[in-house]
């Protein structure tokens, strides 16, 4: 049964693989959903970064549902959409939407 939910891939990036304000810390972590380029975080540790990207994500869906917007389509959750299997540190979670919800 499909679920409603994209994958947040987690990447470790180092001091100059980024221009964001954050870029001064020798190790962040960037949380991204392939398919919403605005839902793109950076945090100290992969647990914040997933977890700011959820927060992220349900800001986005109330800004797409504002604006008559339609989300992407819903990422599969038996597979990943990219393999980063060879970046060490990489992480790869499904968020289901209802675990980004808010009551506005």
């Amino acid at each position: 049964m499909p679920q409603n939910g994209y994958w947040i891939e987690c990447i470790p990036v180092v001091n100059g693989d980024t221009d964001n304000e954050l870029a001064d810390c020798s190790r962040m972590y960037r949380a991204a959903i392939a398919s919403i380029p605005e839902a793109n975080v950076l945090a100290k540790t992969p647990d914040s970064a997933i977890q700011q990207l959820r927060d992220k994500l349900a800001s986005v869906r109330h800004e797409y549902c504002t604006r008559g917007k339609t989300l992407p389509e819903h990422d599969s959750p038996i597979t990943p959409p990219r393999n980063n299997h060879s970046v060490k540190g990489w992480i790869s979670v499904y968020v289901k939407m209802s675990d980004c919800c808010h009551n506005t």
